[in-house]
């Protein structure tokens, strides 16, 4: 499973958990497995965090090696 950089526009009010669900369950998989990162307007927030219309949420691939 490999997600690319993903850039989303807020169109209703959510929550950032919320709105991660929606991008579909392997978006979801890889962000509880925190293998991905997520701005939001270039902030990192909690999950909890209510986002606006129009916020930009930015999901990247967090890379790691060993």
């Amino acid at each position: 499973m490999y997600l690319g950089l993903t850039v989303v526009q807020v169109e209703e009010p959510t929550t950032l958990s919320e709105l991660v669900e929606k991008l579909g369950e392997s978006y979801l998989y890889a962000y509880d497995r925190r293998v991905v990162g997520v701005l939001v307007n270039n902030r990192r927030l909690w999950p909890t965090a209510r986002l606006s219309p129009r916020d930009r949420v930015v999901v990247y691939p967090m890379v790691v090696g060993g």
